[in-house]
């Protein structure tokens, strides 16, 4: 009879068993390929049209590049101040270091969702002692009971297996990696932009720092012209107003070395923060000359959008929305599920050793067929489905403003070199007509204020050249963010 019974079950289970592989074959999974993106022919704006088309950003994990972090870009400009301040941004930052610890909880999230692929061991030790009542009911009539006391020592080794069908523990795995592959893609943008950040700002301050040695050696030569004015309205030869004129002139060029100072102040306080240090201990030592701009190549290399790091985050991101939602859909289906123990039973603490008289066990199985919740697992899937599509969106929308970026600041790389050139022609011109103006006032064939007028045209003129100089190299930073690191 026992063995009837065993080999009854036995066939039971084996139906179960080959009814979950049929039913597993008709559960296919979706084959991921990131959308198509809408992609120019060529840049635009490129210094060389012969310059290689941008390729779109859509491609699968497989092909993804891996970037193991941003690449040491600034070493371009060759300026050890500036390389000194992007280590130490990228070593105390705390958005950096915040990124990273997201990667860390990614990495740390994969290993828990493939947790659940493997079985579940636990060792559940309990005792308990209990009384039945002497009035309970029996089964045996006219039979009186008794109080019964019990104890019981148990020491199970219970093990839960959940046998994955359809795969969908597997594909819960899949999205974890993404999600993993995501927050390394962020950190690398966190990286990125906090360098580009430390860059625009160390940049702006050498562009003040350069705008302050104009205006003060312009202060140097309003001091000298004060002294002539007065010099020459003692001997009678000039009129008072001509010494309030000068006078005028200095304290505004004063006065304008003093807003420069309060704006590189402020920059100098958002360039400690960046690089993680207190601004009142944090200092930046002038220096009033500017560095040259790095001339973008000619040709710029075809797949470079496909190496910025915010674009291979929106596409992990994506591929864990595709993977969700065959996990949303795999949920639909029955789960077959595996359980047991097996482990010393006794009444007595002394004897529970005595394994061969003790011990019980209990192997099992089970499918759980979802039936009716409300609607609940299909409300999952269209759930998983509107935030792929959400994502997808996203995704092209981030594509297409990395193609934007790209351009406008190629358009500014390139139209500030022209208006460099530009600006230095007017400032020789305004130094020259500044020369032969001082030349006549000095003879006496002009007054003071064509002088003054001279001088500040020619002020302008210096001042919009090492602005633009400092443009040009915020402009080179913002095209290497553009293009995701490097133009190499």
């Amino acid at each position: 009879m026992k063995l009837y019974t065993l080999v009854l079950g036995l066939r039971h289970g084996l139906l179960y068993f080959f009814t979950a592989l049929l039913l597993a074959g008709c559960a296919t999974t979706s084959h991921y390929q990131a959308p198509d993106v809408p992609t120019p022919t060529q840049w635009r704006n490129a210094p060389s049209t012969q310059a290689a088309s941008p390729t779109p950003p859509s491609a699968t994990a497989s092909v993804l590049p891996q970037a193991p972090a941003v690449p040491a870009w600034w070493t371009l400009y060759n300026d050890p101040d500036l390389t000194a301040l992007e280590q130490q941004a990228l070593g105390a930052n705390f958005s950096v270091q915040a990124a990273v610890s997201r990667v860390e909880e990614a990495r740390a999230n994969v290993l828990v969702v493939n947790s659940y692929r493997s079985p579940e061991v636990t060792l559940n030790p309990s005792v308990f002692r209990s009384r039945l009542s002497a009035l309970r009911p029996l089964a045996i009539p006219n039979v009186a009971a008794v109080g019964v006391k019990q104890q019981q020592f148990y020491v199970p080794l219970n093990v839960s297996y959940e046998v994955d069908v359809w795969g969908r523990l597997r594909r819960n795995v899949q999205a974890a990696e993404a999600d993993q592959q995501a927050s390394e893609a962020e950190l690398r943008t966190v990286q990125l932009t906090l360098t580009t950040d430390v860059a625009n700002y160390y940049f702006s301050i050498r562009s003040l720092d350069a705008d302050l040695g104009v205006l003060d050696s312009t202060r140097q030569a309003r001091i000298q012209n004060l002294q002539l004015v007065k010099a020459r309205f003692k001997a009678g030869v000039d009129n008072e107003i001509g010494v309030r004129r000068a006078e005028t002139e200095l304290a505004n060029v004063e006065a304008g070395i003093i807003e420069l100072k309060r704006q590189r102040a402020g920059l100098e306080a958002a360039l400690a923060t960046v690089c993680g240090q207190p601004a009142s201990n944090f200092t930046v030592a002038p220096r009033p000359t500017l560095l040259a701009a790095p001339v973008v190549p000619a040709s710029l290399p075809a797949n470079l959008l496909t190496r910025r790091p915010d674009l291979q985050q929106a596409e992990r991101q994506l591929s864990a929305a595709n993977t969700r939602i065959d996990v949303a859909r795999l949920n639909r289906l029955p789960a077959v599920e595996l359980s047991g123990y097996v482990g010393p039973q006794s009444s007595q603490l002394t004897e529970i050793m005595r394994l061969k008289q003790s011990y019980t066990y209990y192997v099992g199985g089970g499918i759980a067929i979802p039936i009716f919740n409300g609607g609940r697992n299909r409300a999952n899937q269209q759930v998983a489905e509107a935030r792929y599509n959400t994502a997808a969106a996203q995704y092209k929308q981030s594509a297409l403003v990395a193609f934007q970026e790209v351009e406008t600041a190629l358009a500014d790389v390139k139209q500030s070199a022209a208006q460099l050139q530009a600006q230095q022609r007017a400032l020789r011109s305004a130094r020259l007509a500044g020369l032969l103006t001082r030349e006549r006032y000095n003879r006496g064939l002009t007054n003071y204020f064509e002088v003054v007028d001279a001088d500040r045209i020619t002020l302008d003129a210096a001042r919009l050249v090492v602005q633009t100089q400092g443009d040009q190299l915020r402009y080179s930073v913002q095209l290497i963010k553009a293009l995701g690191g490097s133009w190499e």
